[in-house]
């Protein structure tokens, strides 16, 4: 289980904004955080992270404290057993996909299902490319692997879907599903599109302003919502 109570403000020349957000999320499950434009849904996956550090609050996995302003903890992100896919894709230019993939393992090795899933998905072909030679689509789902070649108990995906098509990300939903069932891992998804949400997610953090927090299923939260 995750639990976060965070707060932070972000101060530029044109306004002040402040994120203040209490949320539990279940463990082995898909949560999708939804919100309008500029309301701290990336900055929020972000403290998760550890990429940014929260004013002050706590954030718990399971057993573990990863951020706590009054015990004076943050831990560092490489021992937050996460991984994390960016909309930008965040790939190491100079790294071939095979060197991307085999960097971000414990083992240094790609792992047979990572494999099974880079045949699934078409990527087999371009182990050899580097990121530049790729499609913007084909440069996400190599992200998307790499992120899982981790072995996370908990993964962020910040808009993932964005360069891919419709039979394309359905069929990567399903992939990501099957893999998350065998390693019972946590998703948090930020995503647009309501029905990636619907066919992804099995709850929603609705982020609304002045700190207020819902949350629900889809069914619950979406219909009413969007």
């Amino acid at each position: 289980m995750l639990k976060i109570d965070v707060h932070k403000k972000y101060k530029s020349k044109r306004r002040e904004v402040k994120i203040a957000y209490t949320a539990t999320f279940n463990k082995a499950m898909t949560t999708a955080l939804y919100g309008k434009s500029g309301i701290g849904k990336s900055s929020l996956l972000r403290m998760l992270a550890g990429l940014e550090t929260p004013d002050r609050g706590e954030i718990t996995f399971n057993d573990s404290i990863w951020f706590s302003s009054d015990k004076k903890i943050n831990v560092p992100v490489g021992k937050r057993k996460l991984g994390f896919v960016f909309q930008d894709y965040n790939l190491f230019p100079n790294m071939t996909v095979e060197r991307n993939l085999k960097y971000a393992s414990p083992t240094n090795h790609i792992a047979e299902n990572i494999r099974e899933l880079m045949n699934s998905t078409g990527l087999s072909s371009v182990l050899k490319s580097f990121p530049g030679e790729l499609s913007g689509g084909q440069r996400q789902r190599v992200a998307i692997v790499r992120a899982l070649c981790q072995e996370p108990e908990l993964l962020l995906l910040d808009e993932p879907f964005s360069a891919l098509d419709d039979d394309a990300i359905r069929e990567l939903i399903q992939e990501i599903k099957l893999i998350q069932q065998n390693m019972h891992m946590m998703i948090i998804v930020i995503s647009h599109r309501k029905d990636v949400i619907f066919e992804m997610a099995e709850a929603v953090v609705h982020l609304k302003p002045n700190g207020v927090v819902e949350q629900g299923s889809p069914q619950e939260t979406l219909q009413r919502n969007f």
